[in-house]
């Protein structure tokens, strides 16, 4: 009985800083340890995972606004034990390049298991939360909601 009362222990946490790939409204297509961003007309504020041959995790962020080519997104990116925190941070850009409204992280640290996932934009005061398994193929989404 002592031993399911007992605290499930994590370690300390790691943080790290990642920048994104900027590009206009896409899909992720997962081929062959490459990921392709296909054009799409649709860019609902959301959160994408896609889990590669490689080991990867892909994280596609749609629906930036007032963002263009010359903007930048990036994120604080907080893993404790299988839980992970995802701080937004954008910075606009000069408006008038081209327009952008999709950021891709490549997260290629996780090791093979499942994740418990949180997103939060400061910038937009959205939030999303999901679960996923990085094994090759796996495709979760959550909405940003506020």
């Amino acid at each position: 009985m002592a031993f399911l009362a007992k605290p499930h222990t994590v370690g300390p946490a790691s943080e790290m800083l990642l920048g994104a790939s900027l590009s206009s409204s896409g899909k992720v297509i997962c081929n062959d340890n490459s990921i392709e961003i296909v054009e799409n007309t649709e860019s609902e504020h959301e959160i994408i995972v896609d889990c590669d041959d490689r080991g990867s995790v892909w994280l596609r962020r749609t629906g930036l606004d007032g963002m263009d080519a010359s903007g930048a997104v990036s994120a604080k990116i907080v893993v404790k034990g299988t839980n992970i925190t995802i701080y937004e941070r954008v910075t606009p850009g000069r408006y008038g390049d081209n327009p952008v409204d999709t950021a891709l992280f490549d997260m290629d640290f996780l090791s093979p298991q499942r994740y418990w996932l949180r997103y939060e934009s400061e910038a937009t005061n959205r939030t999303a939360t999901l679960s996923f398994r990085n094994t090759p193929g796996y495709h979760a989404q959550a909405i940003l909601k506020q």
